[in-house]
């Protein structure tokens, strides 16, 4: 047994004047001291803490890698100054940071955090047990999406004996490695298995998690809330296999479908971390100055009249009058013509290019040319406002179902779910920006979401359908920069040859620069406790010529098939 001086165990025995013997049983089993003490629902609020707020992932792996490889963000001298991250990521760790926010953020990570959450039940008496069935079978539901987000950035990781080293005797900590193919497999059937038994109570009241959970805070039915948000990544885990493993992703989509609760299936259902005011708040979630948007997407925006590019982008500083001005004497060319949303080119060697250098500079004093990204919707300090961390919504789902349906994977109506996708989506952003305080937020009109809809560049052509749902979901998942990076890769939109609207070439001395595909992999030192374990996965990956070396970002992981 493990043997665990306990501080906090030996000042409550002594307040208590417990008795010698009990004190030397409890050192002996920590987990006495709290298995009847600890509410699991008082633990479950750090699994979500873990996965969101960590402040180090959005400076290095999002702020500063992920953004600018989906051609999301545009700093004010080009980018230039940032395309060697698209060789080798910028970071002070070797792992991408949701490695700590599954492993060890928040002390346990989400991983530690749930499995903590079980451990408690199971020392529960049985009557009391049963009670917790339904929290117990949630708890697998946000470890599968910590363990899914680690594995969609580097590939193998250590899941099913991971987090044992507490509960084993001897403690066992050097825990094996899944590949992401035998990982889906066990995160389908761990999801799935959580599903069934949110469906039943056993006949007995459930405890309920409440305002404990961070996601849906209480609100709706939580089992319900959950067998959907369960149903959607099952959905979603199937998607990124539909190049691997087409007739078993088929097989588990249409058993989604199928389900008698199903995926979610209103916006009220959607599974959102809404951070309080403290949290995004300063610090490493301040951005840099001037940032701006990449030009194809916002003037597709612009044409379209989106009304999402309010809450996205600010107007741009420069008026018409000085446009004009600044036209005439030669500072702007002459083939531009004055937008009130506009973005800059995201290739390097367009900072060098007469008839586009005015973009990169200010076109007097502190005024640029450009549109600046509301910072708001990522750094809550810049106007006191709330930051929403998107983990899969309606509108997610619902382009979901119109891509199966435009593939002919489903029977579906592709052309009904993309406008309730286009709903969806628009509602979000109005209500996000809302929540964040963006400068200008003008409320969303319903005769705004019938224009768009009914603009011939967005209205369903079967022709192109299936890329105008990508379209629409790289537009909603602005909020969710990592699922935007799997998603462009899952689907190859915005494409360089795309008809909807055709992504910049990302040039840079005239080489092109291809987007990273997964994180830098690298063996570990021989000190490391689990060498042999890590050891053996790498090499396991490096068997597919598709992982390609190492450090190569354009390397795949599993999924990721060409």
């Amino acid at each position: 047994m493990r043997k665990i001086f306990l501080q906090a165990g030996l000042l409550a025995l002594l307040a208590t004047s417990c008795s010698r013997e009990k004190y030397a049983e409890i050192n002996t089993d920590p987990d006495l001291i709290q298995g009847d003490k600890v509410n699991p629902a008082t633990v479950f609020p750090t699994a979500a803490i873990a996965i969101h707020t960590n402040d180090f992932e959005a400076y290095y792996d999002i702020h500063r890698n992920v953004q600018y490889w989906i051609g999301a963000w545009v700093p004010l001298g080009g980018n230039g100054g940032i395309i060697t991250r698209f060789k080798a990521p910028t970071s002070a760790s070797s792992y991408p940071y949701c490695f700590e926010n599954f492993y060890s953020r928040e002390t346990m990570g989400a991983g530690g955090t749930l499995a903590e959450v079980r451990n408690l039940i199971s020392k529960m008496p049985a009557d009391k047990k049963a009670t917790y069935a339904h929290i117990n079978a949630i708890s697998y539901i946000p470890m599968a999406l910590a363990a899914f987000q680690l594995s969609d950035l580097i590939g193998s990781i250590a899941y099913t004996e991971a987090f044992k080293a507490r509960y084993t005797d001897p403690p066992l900590l050097q825990p094996k490695y899944e590949s992401q193919e035998e990982l889906f497999v066990l995160l389908e059937n761990e999801l799935k298995a959580a599903v069934a038994a949110l469906k039943q109570d056993g006949g007995v009241a459930q405890e309920k998690l409440g305002t404990s959970d961070l996601w849906y805070r209480g609100a709706g039915v939580e089992a319900t809330n959950w067998i959907k948000a369960a149903n959607s990544l099952r959905l979603r885990l199937a998607m990124r296999q539909l190049k691997r493993k087409p007739n078993e992703a088929k097989a588990i989509i249409l058993d989604v479908l199928a389900d008698n609760v199903g995926p979610i299936d209103s916006r009220a259902e959607s599974w959102i971390f809404k951070a309080g005011t403290s949290v995004a708040n300063g610090g490493n979630y301040g951005l840099a100055a001037a940032l701006s948007g990449q030009k194809a997407a916002i003037d597709f925006m612009y044409k379209t009249s989106d009304p999402r590019m309010r809450i996205m982008y600010r107007k741009v500083a420069l008026t018409k009058a000085d446009f004009d001005t600044y036209q005439a004497n030669g500072t702007i060319a002459p083939g531009e013509v004055y937008q009130e949303y506009r973005g800059r080119y995201t290739s390097p060697d367009a900072v060098g290019e007469a008839d586009k250098r005015f973009y990169f500079n200010y076109v007097f004093g502190s005024t640029a040319y450009v549109s600046y990204i509301q910072d708001q919707l990522f750094n809550s300090a810049v106007s006191s406002g709330k930051v929403n961390y998107p983990v899969i919504t309606y509108a997610d789902v619902c382009f979901w179902r119109a891509e199966l349906a435009a593939r002919n994977i489903t029977a579906e109506n592709a052309e009904d779910w993309y406008n309730k996708g286009i709903e969806a989506s628009l509602a979000d952003y109005d209500e996000w920006g809302k929540d964040a305080n963006v400068a200008e937020y003008t409320a969303l009109t319903p005769a705004e979401v019938d224009a768009y809809k009914n603009h011939p560049d967005i209205v369903y052509n079967p022709a192109k359908g299936i890329e105008q749902i990508c379209i629409q979901e790289f537009f909603h998942l602005y909020r969710n920069p990592l699922e935007s990076w799997a998603n462009i890769r899952r689907t190859g939109y915005p494409s360089q040859t795309g008809t909807v609207f055709k992504a910049e070439k990302i040039r840079n001395a005239g080489i092109e620069a291809v987007m990273p595909r997964r994180w830098s992999v690298f063996i570990p030192p021989i000190t490391e406790f689990n060498y042999q374990n890590r050891l053996n996965a790498i090499e396991d990956m490096r068997k597919d010529p598709e992982f390609g070396d190492l450090s190569d970002l354009t390397g795949r992981v599993w999924w990721d098939k060409k």
